[in-house]
Parts: C-alpha cells; structure tokens; sequence
C-alpha cells in the first residue's frame, strides 16, 4: 500500500514508496498481489474507508498474506487507526510489514507492539503540528487580507495588475460548474450516484482534474491526473466550496463568500 496527502509534478514520493515496499516485502519472502494506492488521501483518514486500501480491509478483494507499506506513517497518521490496523492483521494471523523494521511486526511481543505504537504516535503528533502550524498561518494571512496558497478548486484569483496583489476571489466559470453539475447529481439519486461514482464520470468524460487545472490556471503542462474519489469528496464538503464564511471574516474571506460552487 501507498498514500500521499498531496500529489505534486515534482514529488518523487510514489517512487521512494514503491522501491521501499519492493524492498520490505521481498525482505520477508512475500510478492506482491495488489496495490492500494490512496493519492491525495489524508493520512487523518480512517484506512478501512479509504478508496483503495479500504476493500483489502473490508475482505472484499479476496485473500491476501498481509500488508507491506513504506512506514508506519502510509498506515495512518493516528495511533488508534494504526494499532486497529495492525491487531487486524495480527487476529488474522497475516503480516505486517514496513520498510526499516526487521521482518513483520509481531504486535503480540511487548517490544515490538511499544515500537510500532511510538512509530503511530510520532505520525500524529508530526500531523498535529502541521494542522496547528496551517491553521495559525490561515488566521494570520486572512486578518491581512491576503489570500493563502493556491484557490480551491471552483474559485481563480483576481489580479487588477498583472503579476500584483490579488485583489479578491471570484467563481472560476467552468469549474464552478463542473462542481454544480456534480452536486445536482448526487443529491438527486444519493443511492447511486457517489463521489466514487463521479470521480470515475469525470475521468471518462477527460475533465481536468483539480491539480491539472490548476496547473493549467497557472500556464504550466497538466500531468494528466485523474479525480480521486476522496478529493472530490473533500471538496464537495469543503468550507469553500459550501460558501461558509471564516470565523473571523476579512477582506479575503468575506470576498470568497459571495459565492459558492
């Protein structure tokens, strides 16, 4: 399995994790049958929902001998979710294997259950500290007005000079519609019609995915990403996208509320 937060042109991380699995896995004699690759997926993410490593976990993908992940943190970057994980795979009498630890973890041994549970919570005390670090950047650029990274999926900055400060944010007219279109359609049949299932519409119909089309925005080549379901997700029921106005509004963020998706 692999899972990355964010999926950038310039990152090798797909490829640092994948050798790293190769490695691990051939380390204990083991192949592998499948891979779970969760792109643009939280590690806050609870791994049985997660889109691909979810139905390995649920058993609806047939049988397997364990799970081979890069580190602790691909796992998960919460300790309960970590140890869930693993005490799964230890009840079913399948391995558990991450690249740096010697052979499978054996979470019935004091030592090695006191190891692997550190390994958990250093990832989430690692993400706790990125959401603390984000969230005080978020309230300090917003009290002065100024935008914060790159704009979410269905808005564009607005420059009154070219290569000036952005003045305020609007609706980007075609991405703002493809988010519209999206959600008329899953409120109209929610039993069929899921974020999964949309993801999967969007691909078929060659729609940019956010990342592509904010390269594109930005005059730079499209990597040719396609929608992951927990992505549109997470933009569906963004702050953004539902036009929710910042606790602490500001030019900026009272700016981004005139309109929603």
């Amino acid at each position: 399995m692999r899972r990355l937060s964010r999926v950038k042109l310039a990152t090798s991380s797909p490829e640092r994790q994948r050798e790293n699995v190769l490695t691990a896995a051939a380390s204990v004699g083991a192949h592998i049958i499948g891979w779970a690759d969760d792109w643009e997926v939280s590690g806050a993410t609870d791994p049985v929902s997660r889109p691909k490593l979810g139905p390995w976990l649920r058993d609806e993908k047939g049988p397997y001998d364990g799970l081979v992940a890069a580190a602790v943190d691909r796992l998960g970057r919460n300790v309960v979710d970590c140890l869930n994980t693993g005490h799964k795979m230890r009840d079913e009498k399948k391995m558990l294997v991450t690249y740096g630890h010697d052979g499978p973890w054996e979470l019935d041994d004091p030592a090695d259950e006191n190891r692997f549970t550190m390994e958990a919570w250093g990832a989430q005390m690692e993400l706790r500290a990125i959401q603390r670090r984000n969230r005080d950047a978020t309230i300090k650029i917003r009290a002065a007005g100024r935008p914060k990274g790159k704009p979410s999926y269905g808005f564009q900055y607005v420059r009154k000079v070219m290569g000036g400060k952005v003045d305020h944010v609007e609706l980007h007219p075609h991405a703002s519609e493809v988010l519209r279109d999206v959600a008329r359609r899953i409120l109209a049949d929610p039993e069929n019609v899921t974020s999964s299932s949309e993801a999967a519409r969007l691909n078929r119909a060659g729609e940019a995915s956010p990342a592509d089309h904010l390269a594109t925005m930005y005059g730079k080549p499209s990597g040719g990403r396609p929608w992951a379901p927990q992505s549109l997700r997470n933009i569906l029921i963004s702050e953004a996208t539902l036009g929710r106005p910042h606790p602490a509004p500001s030019r900026m963020s009272t700016a981004c509320t005139r309109g929603a998706p």
